[in-house]
Formats: C-alpha cells, structure tokens, sequence
C-alpha cells in the first residue's frame, strides 16, 4: 500500500549577520503543512516540520525521510529560506548556523538532496524550493542579478518521477564582500500552494488537483501580480500524473456555473420543461466532475422549494438519490481509506517487527562476535600464560640439570683426587718437597717429568693433588734450573773460544755471574706470567689459586728448560759442524722449528694446567693464557737475541 510523506523544512532566522540583514522568506510554511495534513484536502499520511534547525539536524532528518521508503510512495520536500551560490556556482542551502565563508561545512548543498533522491525507491517526488536565491561573488567582481541559479542542474538525478517546483530560478541578490547588490522580497509562491491545495487549482472542477495544476494555479496568479517573480518547473522522466488532492465529498469542491440552457429551463414557467430539468440535474449530480454535481445539488434544493408540487417533489426525490449515492461514495471511500490504514498499520507494524527482530539479530550477531572475540582473546592470552610456564619450567629444567652436572663434575674431580691420595701414599703431609733436600727433590723432579712425557688433565690433578703445592716451593727449583741452564751454554761458547784463540773475551767470573742474574729475573718474569696468568682466569669465573697456578707451571717450567738448554747444545753443535756445509741453510730451518715445536709444546703445557686449576674449559684457559707468554718470550727470545748480537764472536769462537 503507498503512502503519502512530506518533510517541511523553513528557516526565517539566521547566526550569520550577511544573512541575518536580508528579507526573510514567507511564514507559510506552517500553512503549507496545514493543508498536506488535512483530511478532507491532501490527506498525507505523515507530515513533518523542521523550524529553525541546524545543518547537521536537517541533513540527518532529509536521509532519514528518503530512506526506506516504497516505490509508489508519494515524497515531498519543501524549503523555504535563502539558497545561496558560491563563487564556483555550487547551490546550497542556508540554515540556521548557516555562515558564508563556510558554506561547505555549515550550509546543505543540493548534490547531497540530489543523491538522496537518486537513492530513494520512490518514483514520485516533489521538491520544492521557496528560495530568495543569492550568488556570491569575490570583491571587485561584477555581481550579474537576473542570472540562472541552475535548478536544473543542481537537483536533475538519475531518478525516475521526480518534479522540482521553484519560486524563482534567477539571483535575486548577491555580495560583494559584505555589501548586498540587489533585494530580496517576501515570496508568494507558497501562498498560492495553498491556495491551489484547498481548492483554487481544480480548474477542471473534477475534484483531483494534481502537481501540474498546483503550478499552473500558482505560476498564473505570481506573474499577475509581481513581474520580480518567475516560478519554473522542471521533471525528470515523470511517468503519469502526480495527484496531490481527491476528493470524494462534493460539498469540498467549488460549484461552477450550469449551462444556460439548464438556468432558462429551470426558470421556464411550464411545469413539464421544469419537471425534465430536474432529471438532468440528478444525472449532474453522478457524473465525474463534481463542481458541476455541486451546482447542480444546490438547482435541486433551490428547485424542490418551487410553486409546482410536481416539480418539487420530483426534486426532493432526485436529491435523496443524490445524497444516497454520495453517502454510498463516501462509504466506500471510507472503507477504502480504513482499508488503505489497516493496511499501512499493518505494514507498520510488519515494519516495527521486522525492525525489531532485525536489531534482535543485530544484537545477537554482535553478542556472539564479541563473546568469540573475548573467547579468542582468553585463548592467546590463556596460550601465552601456558608458554611462559613451559619457557620457566624448561629454563628451571636447564639451570638443574646444569647444577647436577657441575655437582657430579665437581664429585668426579674429588674421587679423582682421592683415588690419587690413595694410590700415591708417598705423597703425604710430611713428605713435602723442599728442593734443600736431595731425596724429596728427587721424588718431585719424577713427579714433573711426568707432566712434560705423558700431559693430560689426569696428570695435572696428580700433580696438584700433592700436599705441597704452593709458590714457596718452587721458586728456587726455577732459580737453579735458569741459572744452570744458561751457564752451561755461557760455558760451550767460553771453551770454544779458548779453543779457537788461546784466550777468550769471556770471563769465567763473568760467566757465573751473568748465569746467577739471570736465573734472578726468570724467577721474577715466572711469578709476574703466573700472576697474570690466574688474574685473567679469575676475571673469566676460574676457581684456582695463584700458589696452585704457579705449582702446576713449575712443573712444566722445570724440566722444559733443561730440554731447552739440551737443545741449545744441539743447535750449537749443528753450528759448528755444518756451518760451511751446502745444508747449512736446511740446519738453520731445522733449529729454527726445533725452538718453535719447544715453544708451542710449553703453551700447550700451560693450557692445560690453566684448564685443571681453574676447573675451565678450553677456550677460557687459553684466552687467561694471553698474559702468560712473557717468561716463555723471555728464556726463548733473550739468547736467540744475545746469539744474534754476538753471531760474528761465536762464529769466530766456533773457528767459522
């Protein structure tokens, strides 16, 4: 079932001052809603009025009243107030928060009505705009009054059925700057609406008034009487008429004259032409065009008052025929109209319904999305908890199982070192070695050949199993071994040298005393290796001592520099034998790898008893080794340095 809506919107008061100055459109708004309301004229079914409102509530009230609405549904918007141009030609519509320097943001322009009717079902709409029309233009600009708005344009759609009415399709005023150029005037145009609703526009006297005659009726009578004014009309592929009254009574249409003919016969003083003119009056009464049923009705009463009995009751009797089938029209007019509500009732409340359970669904969808939302989120946040607990357990697992394994490394080492005790009983507290007394050094001077001929961790364990370990006690194993090792070689070159020339530069005083100072500085360059060497160990976690570092370093120092000082004769006697020899070069690569191979056998000696000492692994023992090279560096480089120097005295001590 269609209905009939209509939104009317009027704004006479204005925030902006350039807008408040200007004449204010008619007050016939509310007339205007008046007659769409009324049921015995236009009878629309829902009539809204917007006074004085701001853009924002005017926008949302147009989107809401083109929305949902049928295809056969009759639409329509009415404005009344000032439509202004800007200096681009755009139209929009003033309002109450309306300013012209902000005419986007607080003023409607006609694109946004123009898509709401091109998106609403309907296909019969009427817009219509009681505007005092304006055009902006820049200072220094000509204002042009009389020119086209563009109407037209401005609301021409995509739609089908739609009718613009305007009172004015010119400007009628314009700015520059502030100043106005032009007047405005009160509009006449809905006056005439009006006027034409209750009845003035049925020219056709058949009770319907359709848009078409609304215009006409309103166009004929502005242009008699204001020349300022020209309403215009434009449609857009309007299929059919739009009918905006019907009416069924006809005591609600105007009476138009009878023919004269019908006057001269009701006049007629013989009775039968009187008596055949009430029969023509009564079918006046049924037919279509209810201004002259209603001339005719008010024949009838005025006939049935006539002298001839005949006549007047022939007249009474054709106006209870007429007031019959009016009641009978009406009745049915009512029924169908009751119809026509139970209808739109109905189709309300299906709509109601329909609303509500769409909402209902809405809810319940938003119910269950966000309930899965939360579910979802419970989830991640419920897996995370689960990882981190699993990431602590397995970190917890870690730190335990690394704690057994340092604890059974560490319960290994003590049954190593027990077992040690065990099986060497001779290595007890009271044997403590004391290099003053031959027996003891003797058994610790097997003790260190050990570690130089079998090195490995187990031997270093043995080594510092003893009771005895500490600095103390070896410092003047390294004295001896220094000093008597760097003799015997000062000795070779003091006997070859007599040898050679009956006499040599060297001195047997300077000899002893040269070999007992540098046995002193080795003592001193070994304690500062050692020292440097367990200071970076304890930086890098170690767990040694330094009195443990410098007994186990002994041990290697010790016996490797008798094996150094042997293999210094041997180079020597290499020297002398093939110096003039065509090897001599393949001697010299040949001692030079023979201290090489002494040198880097002593740092793997030192590694591993870094490692033992300070209970390392591999890679930290050899980085607390980089401080250890200097005693090595010392007792290796400083005679090959001497050597060096002196080659051409040894060479000619040699006899080469």
């Amino acid at each position: 079932m269609s209905g009939k809506y209509a939104l009317i919107i009027a704004n006479t008061d204005y925030g902006d001052p350039a807008l408040a100055q200007l004449t204010a459109p008619g007050k016939d708004a509310e007339d205007f809603a008046r007659v769409l309301r009324d049921k015995e004229i236009a009878a629309f079914d829902e009539v809204n009025v917007l006074l004085n409102n701001s853009e924002p509530q005017v926008r949302e009230a147009i989107d809401e009243f083109f929305d949902q609405k049928k295809r056969d549904d009759l639409l329509i918007l009415y404005f009344s107030g000032h439509g202004v141009r800007d200096e681009a030609g755009s139209l929009y519509l003033a309002l109450k928060n309306t300013t012209r320097a902000r005419l986007r943001a607080t003023a409607l322009k006609s694109d946004f009505i123009r898509e709401a009717m091109d998106q609403s079902y309907s296909k019969r709409i009427v817009l219509i705009l009681d505007c005092c029309n304006s055009g902006a233009f820049a200072q220094g600009t000509k204002a042009i009054i009389g020119g086209s708005v563009g109407t037209a344009s401005a609301f021409g759609g995509t739609g089908f059925g739609r009718i613009v009415l305007t009172a004015s399709d010119s400007t009628q005023f314009a700015w520059e700057g502030d100043k106005v150029i032009g007047e405005t005037q009160n509009s006449l145009f809905t006056h005439f609406l009006v006027k034409g609703l209750e009845g003035e526009a049925d020219h056709d006297y058949d009770g319907r008034i359709t848009v078409d005659e609304l215009f006409d009726y309103a166009y004929e009578q502005i242009v008699t009487r204001t020349p300022n004014q020209t309403p215009s009309k434009h449609s857009d592929k309007q299929q059919g008429e739009i009918v905006l009254r019907q009416s069924a009574h006809i005591g609600n249409t105007r009476p138009i004259s009878l023919p004269n003919e019908l006057i001269e016969a009701m006049e007629d003083v013989r009775t039968f032409v009187r008596e055949g003119v009430v029969g023509q009056l009564e079918k006046l009464t049924k037919g279509k065009n209810l201004g002259l049923a209603h001339a005719a009705r008010e024949a009838l009463e005025k006939m049935a008052e006539d002298d001839s009995r005949r006549v007047a009751q022939l007249a009474a009797q054709a106006l209870e025929t007429a007031r019959q089938a009016e009641e009978e029209r009406l009745a049915r007019t009512k029924i169908e109209m009751g119809q026509k509500a139970d209808a739109e009732s109905k189709a309300k409340e299906q709509a109601k319904h329909l609303a509500a359970q769409k909402a209902e669904d809405e809810r319940i969808a938003r119910a269950k999305i966000e309930a899965e939302q939360k579910a979802e989120e419970e989830r991640i946040v419920r897996a995370k908890i689960e990882a981190e607990q699993k990431a602590n357990k397995e970190a917890q697992r870690l730190i335990t199982q690394k704690t057994a394994a340092e604890a059974l490394e560490r319960a290994k080492i003590e049954v190593e070192q027990k077992i040690f005790k065990e099986q060497e009983p001779s290595v007890q507290v009271s044997d403590k070695i004391d290099y003053q007394d031959k027996a003891t050094a003797m058994s610790g001077f097997q003790v260190w050949m050990k570690a130089i001929t079998k090195p490995s961790q187990q031997t270093f364990s043995e080594i510092m199993a003893s009771p005895v370990a500490a600095a103390g006690k070896v410092y003047w194993g390294i004295f001896i071994a220094s000093a008597i090792s760097y003799l015997i070689i000062l000795l070779i070159l003091y006997l070859a040298d007599t040898i050679k020339n009956s006499s040599s530069s060297l001195s047997i005083g300077w000899t002893i005393s040269f070999s007992l100072f540098y046995g002193i500085v080795m003592v001193f360059a070994f304690s500062i290796g050692a020292a440097l060497t367990q200071w970076m160990a304890k930086l890098l976690g170690g767990v040694g001592t330094f009195s443990e570092l410098a007994y186990a370093s002994a041990a290697i120092f010790i016996p490797l520099t008798l094996v150094s000082t042997l293999s210094w004769i041997i180079i020597l006697a290499l020297i002398y034998t093939f110096a003039s020899s065509p090897i001599s070069s393949i001697v010299a690569v040949f001692c030079f790898f023979l201290v090489l191979g002494i040198g880097l056998y002593w740092f793997f000696l030192q590694v591993i008893a870094v490692k033992v000492v300070n209970q390392f692994s591999w890679g930290k023992a050899i980085g607390s080794m980089l401080t250890s090279f200097l005693p090595i560096i010392i007792f290796c480089c400083v005679p090959a340095i001497i050597l060096w120097f002196n080659s051409g005295n040894i060479s000619q001590s040699l006899g080469l």
